[in-house]
């Protein structure tokens, strides 16, 4: 292993990153370790790939970091320094063939980092800051604040804006009122106001489909052109939006007299792209957008950019830059010949405002990142009655206008511009007797920020055609780089990544084995949902279902109130400890009443800074838990009445039920030996937003009952009332007066025999899902599930079984019975035998399974049947070390 960087002008590169592919990979397992101490003190020095890189949840939390860390120890101060070269980290993109793992390159990206922290007893100090920015190393001007991307090949350049689009918003669609005001917009250029570029005003709705395309002179049917539809992985994009910039052109040229017919749907065009003419002041309210268009391509030399504008209520001003591509600027269709930025968030108003008292001159600039700052301090306090501990953080986003002299780019003459943000929390928890008291303040302001985007072409990516191949995953020549991830399960992949560029070890758009927060309640490393890691659900999975249920049958405390359990809740936030643009507090207090029983209760106020949402809650806990190990017995029961005014959307991710039980093969997902893509069973989930005015009692009682060693029982049931108040809510809207109830219900039954080689099983489950509006007389949802199953096991030889199972049969088969949403109903006979051989292989445990399955299945709705299969499967399957992945019955 070797990296080397130098900074030289005129030199041809200057970044070097070599790892030697017989060595690295397969004697050193892609990481070396140095260390030494003597008494208080010692140091370690790693360099690798997968490291894990975190100093505060503020400032740097990486899981996938590739590069050097360095950790000096002594008895009172402890250091950590990390460094990265971030993009092409030269991970996993080897060619073994010819043992290739360098790459040279002159463009790059470098995270650098240092965290100091000073222990005296129960006191811990720390002080932390992370800096990343793009480089050249073959230039004079680099600096930790980073610079334009400015290449020999333009191509391969930071593209200049050639048009300045801006639109506003209604920060707050949903409410209903309010929405953005608009009195003025002008651009100031080289630091002054042109009062001569009059923009030219756009308004549509939000979601508006693209009219650009053709008309098919056979049919008459019109077929669009996707100009704006983001290329990479959706996940890693979310979020970001592509302007409709030819739409918008062309609507400007109609107006102009030149004939769009040819290159739009013209009546389309005309009547969702309506030029505002009105002047004086606008409005945009609900879905309604105003996109203001500056043309500057007449400007001969420009060095900055800024936006001035007079707005009100509650606004949210964006922008994107419009740009020539770069190899076909000559092109006459619009989609072809330019190409633009996604939206950037540039201001947002305080709160929700209706009545204009908020009406203000903003001003911002314009212009691509360059580096991102984060630095803080932290402190932890540890005492036997009170322990405290609190950070403050700040991040500051620098930027440049892509500045030019005609088509020539300038980038060394823009002037540097930063946005800056603050994030802070104070925890604290007070131990007595029995009992336990605490708070939580925080403040997650909407300018703080651990991310950065910047431009980096297509041809920047990395396959095994060459240091400038394939480039998997990249859109719109976009890259987001973040100091903090997103990782829930907390394993060595972040739940959403780009691919190789940021040194994954394969290109994709998600955890490559997926997000499976709080459900490995038996701590085995394999996730109990879907133990055979084929992307499916294992409670729509015959057999595998007997274990497990859907999230809507789990229960656990929802301080978001969006009805997913928080343990289990998967969201699309970076790990902070809190939620963006939120500020707040918590206060609880927990007693132990007895052995069994424990109560506690709580205050939780938080308000969106820019959003306008609130979240506050009142709420009482009552809770008995006991368990004899000498029965076998567990009981846990607990009370949650709580009074809720809850208006913030908070969406989430659950694994999608489209899936369910529409393969005839089980067995063949193309598993890999280490982990399974899962990304197609993800699904996002919005929050419906029960809870806005509430009082809400939810009770869950759980049992497990071995009366004797062959007979396991399980009991479950989870019981929600939550009466909604009517009237008029904070947001403005109207609430009708309703109480909704939901009961869940999981009831299972086992029974097991061994007679010497001969081992018997017979299963039975029954799950129940209910949702009702009492108010309005109707049924939300409402769902019944049948589950029989028989096993038999026998040993035939030392190292083979034979293994038999039914699930459902005759007059009992699994039967899903939904009464709210008829067309999933259906009925399953599944029959499945194999035998399975097990070894040794040079020291590694080998299964072999060969098997016959039968499986028939009926779909009661009759515009469903066509999904109807009655078939048989032989399969074999081989299997080193994973043993779980040969699970069948």
């Amino acid at each position: 292993f070797y990296w080397i960087e130098r900074l030289q002008p005129l030199q041809r590169w200057g970044s070097e990153l070599f790892k030697d592919w017989s060595a690295w990979q397969l004697v050193f397992t892609n990481v070396a370790v140095a260390r030494d101490g003597y008494g208080g003190w010692g140091y370690s020095a790693i360099v690798g790939d997968g490291l894990r890189a975190r100093f505060t949840p503020l400032t740097l939390s990486i899981s996938d970091f590739n590069g050097l860390r360095l950790d000096l120890s002594t008895p009172y101060v402890k250091f950590t320094g990390v460094g990265s070269r971030i993009a092409r980290p030269n991970r996993d993109m080897y060619q073994p063939a010819q043992n290739v793992g360098q790459i040279e390159v002159d463009h790059s990206t470098m995270l650098v980092g240092a965290r100091a922290q000073v222990d005296l007893g129960g006191l811990h100090l720390g002080v932390n800051g992370v800096n990343l920015h793009p480089y050249d190393s073959t230039r004079p001007d680099n600096s930790i604040r980073g610079g334009l991307r400015n290449h020999r090949q333009p191509q391969l350049t930071q593209p200049l804006y050639e048009w300045l689009i801006v639109r506003v918003s209604d920060d707050s669609p949903e409410d209903g009122r309010g929405g953005a005001l608009v009195q003025d917009m002008r651009l100031v250029i080289n630091g002054r106001l042109r009062t001569d570029l009059e923009p030219r005003v756009i308004r549509h709705r939000a979601g508006v489909p693209s009219q650009v395309g053709r008309i098919l002179s056979g049919s008459g049917q019109f077929l669009p052109v996707y100009y704006t539809t983001i290329s990479g992985p959706s996940h890693y994009y979310r979020g970001r939006e592509i302007p409709l910039y030819a739409d918008y052109l062309y609507r400007l040229a109609h107006a102009a007299g030149t004939d769009v017919s040819q290159d739009t749907f013209q009546e389309g065009l005309l009547a969702n792209f309506p030029l505002d003419t009105s002047g004086g002041i606008l409005r945009a309210g609900g879905k309604e957008q105003l996109v203001f268009l500056f043309d500057l391509g007449g400007e001969a030399a420009v060095e900055s950019v800024e936006v001035e504008a007079v707005v009100g209520n509650d606004y949210r001003l964006e922008w994107a830059g419009v740009y020539f591509n770069p190899v076909n600027r000559t092109a006459v269709k619009f989609e072809q010949r330019f190409g633009s930025t996604f939206y950037r968030l540039a201001r947002r108003a305080r709160g929700s405002v209706e009545d204009g008292s908020n009406l203000e001159r903003v001003r911002f600039n314009v212009g691509e990142n360059t580096a991102i700052f984060t630095y803080g301090a932290d402190a932890h306090i540890v005492l036997p009655w009170l322990e405290v501990r609190g950070e403050y953080a700040r991040s500051a986003v620098y930027g440049r206008y892509p500045a030019h002299e005609g088509e020539r780019p300038r980038f060394d003459r823009s002037p540097r511009f930063a946005h800056r943000g603050s994030a802070w929390f104070v925890n604290a928890l007070h131990r007595f007797g029995r009992g336990r008291v605490g708070a939580e303040y925080f403040s997650m302001n909407p300018d703080f920020t651990t991310e950065m985007q910047t431009f980096l072409p297509k041809d920047f990516g990395y396959s095994t055609g060459g240091p400038y191949g394939v480039h998997h995953g990249l859109s719109n020549s976009t890259v987001i780089w973040r100091l903090v991830q997103d990782n829930e399960d907390g394993d060595r992949y972040p739940d959403v990544l780009l691919g190789n560029v940021l040194g994954s070890p394969q290109a994709g758009a998600r955890d490559l084995d997926g997000v499976f927060l709080g459900q490995d309640e038996d701590n085995d490393g394999i996730v109990d949902t879907d133990r055979n890691f084929n992307g499916v659900p294992d409670y729509d999975e015959t057999f595998l279902m007997y274990a497990v249920e859907p999230n809507e049958y789990v229960y656990g405390l929802d301080r978001n109130h969006n009805d997913e359990p928080d343990q289990r809740e998967d969201d699309w936030v970076a790990d902070y400890p809190y939620d963006p643009d939120q500020r707040g507090v918590h206060l609880f207090g927990q007693v132990d009443l007895g052995r069994y029983w424990s109560a506690g209760a709580g205050r939780y106020a938080v308000e969106e800074l820019a959003g306008g949402g609130r979240n506050r809650s009142t709420y009482a806990l009552l809770t008995y838990r006991r368990e004899v190990e000498a029965r076998r017995q567990r009981v846990s029961f607990e009370s949650y009445f709580r009074r809720v005014e809850d208006d913030i959307p908070d969406e989430f991710n659950q694994f999608s039920r489209a899936v369910r039980l529409d393969r005839l093969d089980d067995y063949n997902s193309g598993f890999t030996g280490i982990v399974q893509n899962v990304t197609g069973a993800i699904e996002r989930r919005p929050d419906p937003l029960h809870y806005q005015n509430s009082y809400v009692s939810e009770t869950y009682l759980e049992g497990e009952w071995r009366p004797w060693t062959a007979l396991h029982l399980v009991q479950k049931l989870r019981l929600r009332y939550n009466w909604q108040r009517g009237g008029r809510l904070a947001s403005g809207l109207f609430q009708r007066q309703r109480r909704l109830d939901f009961a869940a219900s999981t009831s299972r039954a086992g029974l097991g025999w061994q007679w010497g080689r001969l081992g018997l099983a017979v299963r039975f489950k029954f799950l129940i899902l209910r949702l009702a509006d009492q108010g309005g007389g109707r049924v939300l949802r409402s769902e019944h599930r049948v589950i029989p199953i028989v096993k038999l096991r026998y040993r035939l030889m030392p190292r083979t079984v034979l293994q038999a199972g039914v699930q459902g049969w005759g007059p009992l088969p699994y039967r899903l019975e939904d009464r709210s949403e008829r067309r999933n109903s259906l009925e399953q006979r599944t029959a499945v035998i194999t035998v399975t051989n097990s070894s040794r292989y040079f020291g590694y445990d080998m299964h072999t399974i060969v098997g016959l399955r039968r499986e028939d299945l009926d779909w009661k709705d009759r515009f469903q049947r066509f999904r109807n299969f009655d078939g048989w499967t032989f399969f074999v399957r081989n299997l080193i070390g994973f043993t779980e992945f040969g699970q069948l019955l």
